[in-house]
């Protein structure tokens, strides 16, 4: 499973400076920083020389950003051959110092609110990760086969789903605690899961500060939250129109009378394609029961041949449509898309059946309802 974001175009009017003064303990230090981040589907990067322990970056950036920076010393020509040197921080605009001692790793912003605030928020969180980490390390030591039947699988799987528990809990109550705070978003994100559980963050998300939930990830939010409520099971599945292989326009509502599993991929989607040969079985199975496929594919539209060309790899004979992931709207937003695979599988009267089927699941439930 793959998580996606959907991403418009960049308003550069709105990005505002930020300018990063950087300082290692030894000026002895030289070498160069580098940072990069996503800003609304777009990869903005750049570097900074280091000479005698400093470094300066400069920059526009739309609001909070989580930005990920690497030092590579001098004498190596990327990170790969030098030793791993990588810290995330956020940044927003205005102006910061980063404090390092002889590794980047370790660094520290200096007159950053939304760093403090970060501090803050993950304290428990990683605190909780240190309690669940000899847990696991010992359970996935057992062997896959031995897990349902030893005592002591059990006991560290029981342990392992309280820590799980327990931070949900902590996310709710900071989100709950925090209105205003921008990672009660990250909270509520991480709360909906890939598949977005409404049940889980609508309430939280109705609590949250107005100027919160307009802002850009607030928006994805609202948009997931109302996609994921238009096709529960029972609803009646969103329309769209789509271009198909040869750029015909394809609705799906013309696609009538028959059981439709609408399949949401992409050619770069690992687990997608591990997917394609289960749908491909079921189409197969059922094709002349009262049955079809959809795919819709979110690959960008310069990757018009890759597309094609996974098609074609994996056999799929079925309508392929083509909603890229960074433009706005179409099956995605419809289907409120923020992972893939995912799938909702669609009765001749166009009423949502069942979604997020796998593997064998497909298949199950066709011979459920069509046999």
């Amino acid at each position: 499973m793959l998580l996606i974001i959907l991403m418009p175009l960049l308003i550069y009017a709105q990005r505002k400076d930020f300018k990063i003064e950087g300082k290692f303990a030894s000026d002895k230090v030289a070498g160069k920083v580098h940072y990069n981040y996503n800003e609304r589907g777009i990869t903005v990067k750049d570097s900074a020389v280091v000479a005698n322990g400093k470094f300066k970056l400069t920059g526009k950036i739309l609001g909070v950003q989580r930005v990920y920076f690497s030092f590579v010393p001098a004498g190596f020509a990327n990170d790969k051959q030098a030793k791993q040197d990588y810290r995330s921080l956020y940044i927003e605009p205005g102006d910061f110092k980063i404090v390092a001692d002889e590794s980047l790793s370790g660094a520290k912003i200096v007159g950053s609110a939304i760093n403090e605030e970060y501090e803050k928020y993950t304290a428990p969180l990683n605190a909780l990760t240190r309690e669940r980490k000899p847990v696991w390390d010992e359970y996935i030591k057992i062997k896959a086969a031995d897990r349902k039947i030893l005592p002591r699988a059990g006991e560290l799987k029981a342990k392992i789903d309280e820590t799980t528990r327990k931070r949900e809990t902590l996310l709710k109550e900071y989100v709950i605690t925090h209105p205003k705070s921008y990672f009660s978003i990250e909270a509520i994100i991480e709360l909906m899961g890939p598949y977005v559980v409404v049940e889980r963050v609508e309430k939280l998300w109705e609590g949250l500060d107005p100027d919160l939930k307009s802002s850009y990830n607030g928006k994805i939010i609202n948009s997931a939250i109302l996609g994921s409520k238009a096709t529960d099971v029972g609803s009646k599945a969103p329309a769209f129109s789509q271009p198909d292989t040869s750029g015909k326009i394809v609705n799906l509502k013309d696609i009538k009378g028959k059981y439709v599993f609408v399949d949401f991929w992409a050619s770069w989607c690992h687990p997608c394609r591990a997917e394609n040969p289960n749908v491909l079985k079921a189409y197969n199975v059922y094709k002349n029961k009262n049955f079809t496929v959809v795919g819709v594919s979110i690959d960008f539209e310069k990757d018009h041949a890759k597309w094609i060309n996974a098609i074609h790899e994996d056999g799929m004979p079925w309508t392929q449509l083509l909603s890229p992931a960074n433009i706005d709207g179409g099956a995605m937003k419809a289907y409120g898309i923020r992972a893939i695979p995912a799938n909702v599988l669609i009765d001749p009267n166009g009423i949502i059946v069942a979604k997020n089927l796998h593997g064998p699941e497909l298949q199950e439930k066709l011979a459920e309802i069509l046999q």
